[in-house]
């Protein structure tokens, strides 16, 4: 960035057009000079030194990165709540995958209603600590004494939590479980339940099933 030198002025000199020219011109060619499109922002790359960062993804946050040139860049920040609109029969004595056909809100296509609804999924860009939940409402037992359980797996092998055991009560009961690990883009998680006995994880107000998924920090 180059500046015009200025004469020193005192209060009762006459300011000339000459001298708001310079001005204007030193301004032009510092940071609003480096703009170009809608939603730009400058950043320090050094003393007196800026240079432009082209706004990012909707919804996205500017994070320190001392990768980048500006020592910031955007971050994308994936969160997503699922459930299941009816109740989900479960097999006796297996953990099983639960399914959910609903969302309450899904910033970046973590989730899909079609195919593996299942699953919530790390976007691209997305990699990060994430927190990790669900909770589920299993249907009453006529048989008190067997173990259920909830676990949340990732990629299909590796479980991450998971609360298990043997319940003794015949009502209707919740399990929660939940969680803070690592994940890489495509990465997934799925929430499963173990069933003592054949019977169902009901559907339940605004808690059950309920699988959520929420971006925390870069790792």
């Amino acid at each position: 960035m180059a500046y015009s030198a200025l004469p020193s002025k005192s209060a009762s000199d006459t300011v000339t057009l000459g001298n708001w020219d310079n001005i204007r011109d030193d301004f032009a060619a510092g940071v609003p000079d480096i703009f170009t499109t809608k939603g730009d922002s400058a950043w320090a790359t050094g003393a007196d030194a800026a240079a432009r960062l082209a706004v990012g993804a909707d919804d996205s946050i500017p994070v320190a990165d001392s990768a980048c040139n500006v020592g910031v860049s955007w971050q994308i920040v994936p969160a997503a709540r699922a459930f299941n609109a009816s109740a989900i029969v479960t097999a006796s004595a297996t953990w099983v995958s639960l399914t959910f056909d609903s969302e309450r809100y899904d910033t970046d296509s973590v989730h899909t209603v079609t195919g593996s609804t299942g699953r919530l999924t790390v976007p691209a860009n997305g990699a990060g600590l994430y927190l990790i939940g669900g909770n589920i409402e299993f249907s009453g037992q006529s048989n008190p004494g067997q173990d259920w359980g909830v676990r949340v797996l990732k990629n299909g092998t590796t479980v991450l939590a998971r609360v298990y055991g043997p319940l003794s009560g015949t009502s209707a009961f919740s399990l929660n479980v939940g969680t803070v690990d690592t994940l890489n883009a495509t990465d997934y998680v799925e929430l499963q339940a173990y069933a003592g006995k054949a019977g169902s994880v009901l559907a339940s107000g605004n808690y059950s099933p309920e699988f959520w998924l929420q971006w925390v920090r870069r790792q």
